[in-house]
């Protein structure tokens, strides 16, 4: 049901040994370059490892290093919610969210792995009352995930019999009326094509499976797509028309459906994400070959990079938008403490960047999140999850001003 993940306690080993690798073989991100089925090789219009196209263009960063740590350039912060050892599941309105709480009951030894128990529960922001939710409650709960189609008509709908399979249905909103959609799937990776289709990443237990344009009748087509270095999709994603996804060179690549031709729109992607709106696809990049480090950049739906410089450090582990496309949450961190270090606020409109802390964190350090950021259905809270000595991890949940 989940995208393929390593653990979080391993996750920062595993993040820094794949960027040395990269370092060792990627080049700075490249504008827009079209390729064909079997071409390996990019066309004109790439960036010099300075930052400047071979046009002339200059890419300036918008942060100036160190700036972005001044207090009075922070968020505003109306209140902090504090959830000792849990993660956030779900969000089930703006003020409820459903989260799972580990806790430690044996510590481990050499002969013998640690014990945890885990408990999952629903708790009311507004109150901050917690109830604990029962194994048939949770398991009604978590079996649904509901995806609505950009003229708000329909919805593309899956009910997960396990972990791995799901039935998968399209709904029509107006009547109520579901119909079935045929076929398996083992991912729930996938986007609203248009508001007449949605496209699904089904995935499969043997390679990377089938990628389905499924209409609104319940009706679907295979799409082909012709590219070696694709075995399984890590990062996929569609917008306004386009679909793109990452392969196994960490390059970010997008088509239309019933093209053959794929461009290429980044080199040493470490990870994307697609505004609600489809207005906007973040990127987080490897940096200059030979030299430790990622950057953040902004494209337009159609793969045109948007503006300058976001954000650059040493490693970036989550891109979350919020649900108006507003804003972007990210997290950097940087071995030097003068950089940019922590979860910061992308404002789409106004590109301003700003840090969250570090007065906000819990012993006013920089926050190195353990969980994906996530946002409430109003866009005014942030959930952070990173780690607690005494608690294994805590979540802050930050209510903005």
């Amino acid at each position: 049901m989940k995208q393929i993940n390593g653990k979080n306690s391993v996750k920062f080993l595993l993040v820094m040994a794949l960027l040395v690798t990269l370092m060792a073989c990627q080049s700075s991100p490249e504008r827009v370059t079209p390729v064909t089925p079997g071409s390996n090789q990019p066309g004109a219009g790439t960036q010099t490892s300075s930052g400047s196209t071979a046009g002339g263009r200059d890419r300036k960063l918008t942060v100036v290093e160190g700036s972005a740590q001044k207090d009075n350039q922070e968020v505003a912060v109306d209140r902090i919610h504090r959830l000792e050892g849990s993660n956030i599941e779900a969000w089930l309105s703006d003020d409820e969210v459903r989260i799972n709480t580990t806790k430690l009951l044996k510590s481990g030894t050499d002969t013998e792995e640690p014990k945890y128990s885990y408990t999952t529960s629903i708790v009311d922001l507004s109150t901050e009352e917690q109830r604990e939710v029962m194994d048939n409650q949770q398991q009604l709960q978590e079996i649904v995930k509901e995806a609505v189609s950009p003229d708000g008509k329909f919805s593309f709908i899956q009910k997960w019999k396990n972990k791995y399979t799901a039935d998968n249905f399209i709904k029509n909103l107006s009547t109520g009326k579901s119909i079935a959609v045929k076929g398996d799937n083992y991912m729930e990776t996938g986007g609203w094509l248009d508001n007449d289709s949605y496209i699904l990443a089904a995935g499969s237990m043997k390679g990377r499976g089938d990628i389905r344009q499924i209409a609104t009748d319940g009706t679907f087509t295979k799409l082909a797509l012709e590219d070696k270095d694709v075995e399984y999709f890590n990062r996929f994603g569609v917008s306004k028309g386009r679909i793109y996804y990452t392969d196994l060179k960490n390059n970010l690549k997008g088509f239309e459906p019933g093209k053959a031709q794929l461009t290429i729109l980044a080199k040493g992607v470490w990870d994307f994400e697609i505004s609600p709106d489809s207005k906007h696809i973040a990127v987080s990049t490897v940096s200059d070959q030979g030299k430790l480090g990622t950057e953040l950049l902004i494209y337009d739906s159609v793969g045109s990079l948007q503006g300058s410089l976001i954000a650059k450090g040493d490693m970036m582990s989550y891109l979350a938008w919020s649900p108006d496309s507003s804003k972007l949450a990210f997290d950097v961190y940087t071995t030097d403490k003068s950089g940019m270090n922590g979860v910061f606020i992308f404002d789409s409109a106004t590109g301003k960047v700003s840090p969250i802390g570090p007065s906000y964190s819990p012993v006013g350090q920089s926050y190195n999140p353990q969980y994906p950021l996530s946002w409430s259905p109003s866009g005014k809270r942030l959930g952070i999850t990173i780690e607690d000595k005494a608690s294994l991890i805590v979540t802050q949940v930050i209510d903005f001003k």
